[in-house]
């Protein structure tokens, strides 16, 4: 995603809502859908991020958007804005990682991006093709999540098609006592401090189930 997002959040957050929480900072409904070539290989992600309204309202102010005041976006501010979320930095890997049996199946970059704004809240798309066609005989799990738990994802829809022998579903997660009691030290931290356990947003992460065979 865009990568001085979070130098804004702090000052912004003084403009307009009030207080945002430690972590996480930026709340995303997302989507996802899964796409196979004719051979029934697992090809691409689809993948959809819709941001909270006060996260929207920062991207306006850090794209410059609606210039003309209007409310509406105009074509430059969703090519700025698909910009900004599909350039990726080497190495990121945009918060989307996929396993078959416990080992990682490599992303690319995206593709074929595009945005839209509705309900004053900004939606961005696009296709991750996977590095190597996946041949589906057991399960890969999909997971949306960011490391750090700066930006918190909620898998809120996705789409089902799959080929005769496969089935999609959604495991929500689930809080226990444990991972309640996590949160809550994480909310504890300044908004300039990052988590000490790595990959602590993974413990917080739905899972999507891509199950064959």
């Amino acid at each position: 995603m865009i990568r001085f997002f979070r130098l804004f959040i702090v000052s912004l957050s003084l403009l307009y809502a009030g207080p945002i929480p430690a972590h996480p900072h930026v709340f995303v409904d997302a989507g996802v859908g899964f796409d196979f070539d004719a051979d029934g290989r697992l090809v691409a992600l689809r993948i959809i991020w819709r941001y909270d309204a006060f996260t929207s309202l920062t991207l306006f102010d850090i794209l410059d958007l609606d210039t003309d005041g209007d409310g509406q976006l105009n074509d430059a501010d969703r090519a700025a804005i698909v910009a900004g979320e599909t350039d990726w930095a080497d190495g990121y890997k945009g918060d989307t990682f996929m396993e078959a049996n416990s080992v990682d199946i490599a992303l690319t970059r995206p593709v074929s991006g595009r945005s839209w704004l509705s309900n004053d809240q900004i939606s961005v798309a696009f296709r991750l093709p996977l590095a190597d066609p996946l041949i589906l005989d057991n399960s890969v799990v999909l997971r949306l999540y960011d490391p750090s738990y700066y930006y918190a994802y909620d898998v809120v829809s996705y789409d089902d098609l799959a080929p005769e022998n496969c089935l999609v579903s959604l495991r929500d997660f689930e809080p226990d006592k444990a991972s309640s009691d996590l949160q809550n030290q994480l909310a504890t931290l300044s908004r300039e401090e990052t988590p000490a356990q790595p990959d602590v947003g993974r413990l917080f992460a739905d899972e999507v189930w891509l199950t064959c065979g």
